[in-house]
């Protein structure tokens, strides 16, 4: 299966900036603030906290192996940082 690029995009940014009370928010946030995409560890573990939707973990994963950089420059574009 590969990696849904538009999909991702929606739940970062539903877990970013409109789910109410989303669990892991601020470690969401501070992981695409550190400006470096080896920081995807950190975003996993920290969306994870936030989502139980097994598939849109999965595919979160997929696309950060499939193009991590991409992937972190989309997540810090949501919370209107530059791309790293």
């Amino acid at each position: 299966m590969s990696a849904n690029w538009k999909s991702v995009k929606e739940d970062l940014d539903w877990s970013l900036n409109q789910g109410d009370d989303v669990k892991g928010r601020t470690e969401l946030r501070d992981a695409f603030s550190k400006g470096d995409a080896k920081e995807m560890a950190h975003v996993i573990e920290a969306y994870k906290m936030g989502q139980r939707d097994n598939h849109k973990i999965a595919n979160l994963t997929r696309c950060a192996h499939e193009d991590d950089k991409r992937l972190y420059n989309i997540g810090r574009k949501l919370i209107e940082l530059k791309a790293s």
